[in-house]
């Protein structure tokens, strides 16, 4: 038995049995969500596309258990078939442009089952029926309209920012979480405001008043907890004018892998390294995916908006092969009538509409979405009969002093932030919570130290740093 990954969400070991048979065993971390519900809903969801959908591209699982009282470890796990294949991750950058539209075409017809496996029924997780207490279930219907009766849709355990679990933040059993499940969209938009809401009045607090603003950090008037609180009030006000309503088929609950990133996506080895064909083995990491609106979740698969340009290409050459990857993908499901709903409501990089733009800067207020938000409702203002489809007059209003300028110019500087705080982490090599493997820990503390001692050379003592010590500003402690 040997560790093969540690994440933020789960532990993951490698197991040979004594047979001679090989399996993979999870167990969750505390942060990964709420207890019983994560490692129920996952389990339902596989097996669900597995056994009732077919796509045998699903680990198989042996064995789990998400009550962790009730097993011999003391803690809730998952045992698996190990994912067979060749992680794309380690080939994508050497494979040639034919091989990677193959690769899009089969991921469009293995999503296209997923995302189009229900009709109704409302919006949460999946769950059997048994792991949910009946208040908390609502019955599911599959794409042919009959209600199935295994399964159930239960609270979500995809968390509206992954903040709610960090320990650093205290519990999320501290705070009352509007985890759904929901009977309509409406109701799915107010909880997020509902969630943040809460989140931010028990935890955020406003930056320590000083004359040094950390460049990593967002400008302090964007860090006050209750404008965030009463920008949230705002949005609930118009929320529900931004919800597609000439073709109710944007509303239609809709399961997607909540991380199509190349990690999670495995070729047939044989078939790669015979002549190059490209075949899905195992798509994996269904944790806390959840059934959602359509029209918020239909994007492109990270595979292709996150790759990584390869050493020696040009910025402009990744960004033309994205950008025909992405047309290729739009046209698999339009063009060959995969699904036209699906295709019509992708969101292009820079073109989102306001509809999917709100409850996603919403849902990340207080983690950086607050100038998106106060940019989207400032512009919804201004522009109310043309953005929004009724002939209401808009409810909500600005002050002069909050202009789409200004917003613009918030946004930028935040995203300016972002860039900076992300140079540093790719620098010292950790993740944006703080994680970093074990055996990276010492080299990445040494970086973390140097680095932080060139800050403190820069700015040459307290006067430039407002009175404050290196350690309260610098975003990585002192190790």
């Amino acid at each position: 038995m040997s560790k093969i990954g540690e994440g933020r969400c789960n532990k993951v070991f490698h197991v040979k049995l004594d047979n001679g048979r090989q399996v993979i065993a999870r167990i969750p971390t505390p942060i990964s969500g709420p207890q019983h519900l994560v490692t129920a809903s996952e389990v339902a969801t596989m097996r669900f596309l597995r056994e009732r959908l077919g796509l045998t591209q699903v680990p198989r699982i042996l064995s789990s258990s998400s009550r962790a009282a009730e097993t011999a470890v003391g803690a809730e796990f998952i045992i698996m078939d190990v994912a067979d294949g060749i992680e794309l991750d380690a080939v994508w950058q050497r494979m040639s442009m034919n091989q990677k539209i193959d690769l899009v075409l089969q991921w469009v017809r293995f999503e296209a089952k997923v995302t189009g496996a229900f009709s109704g029924g409302g919006y949460g997780s999946l769950y059997y029926r048994k792991d949910v207490p009946a208040h908390l279930a609502r019955d599911v219907f599959l794409n042919d309209g009959t209600k199935d009766d295994e399964f159930v849709l239960g609270p979500s355990t995809r968390p509206h920012a992954y903040g709610f679990w960090e320990d650093q933040y205290g519990h999320p059993a501290d705070i009352v979480l509007d985890c759904g499940p929901w009977e309509d969209v409406p109701s799915y938009l107010k909880s997020i405001t509902n969630c943040e809401r809460a989140w931010i009045s028990k935890y955020a607090k406003a930056p320590t008043p000083t004359k040094f603003t950390a460049p990593w950090n967002p400008p302090a008037h964007l860090q006050i907890p209750e404008d965030h609180i009463a920008l949230l009030d705002t949005y609930d006000k118009v929320a529900k004018y931004f919800i597609p309503d000439a073709d109710e088929r944007y509303n239609r609950p809709c399961m997607t892998l909540l991380d199509s990133n190349p990690c999670n996506i495995f070729l047939s080895r044989e078939a790669f390294e015979r002549d190059g064909t490209v075949e899905i083995s195992a798509v994996i990491d269904w944790q806390h995916t959840a059934v959602l609106p359509l029209y918020v979740t239909a994007l492109f698969p990270r595979f292709i908006n996150g790759a990584e340009r390869p050493p020696g290409q040009e910025l402009e050459a990744l960004e033309k092969e994205q950008s025909f990857l992405r047309k290729a993908y739009y046209e698999f499901y339009h063009d060959a009538n995969i699904d036209r709903v699906w295709a019509s409501a992708l969101s292009f990089p820079d073109k989102w509409t306001i509809d999917q733009l709100l409850p996603i800067a919403a849902q990340q207020c207080w983690h950086g979405g607050y100038p998106r938000l106060k940019r989207e409702l400032i512009y919804a203002v201004k522009e109310w009969k043309t953005v929004a489809d009724t002939a209401e007059e808009c409810p909500i209003s600005f002050s002069e002093q909050d202009s789409l300028a200004q917003a613009k110019d918030d946004v930028e500087a935040s995203v300016t932030a972002e860039d900076l705080l992300e140079g540093l982490e790719m620098r010292i090599g950790v993740q944006r919570d703080g994680w970093v493997a074990n055996k990276d820990f010492e080299r990445a503390s040494q970086t973390n130290r140097r680095l932080r001692e060139e800050l403190l050379a820069t700015v040459k003592g307290d006067d430039l740093l407002g009175g404050a010590e290196i350690e309260d500003v610098w975003p990585f402690g002192n190790k």
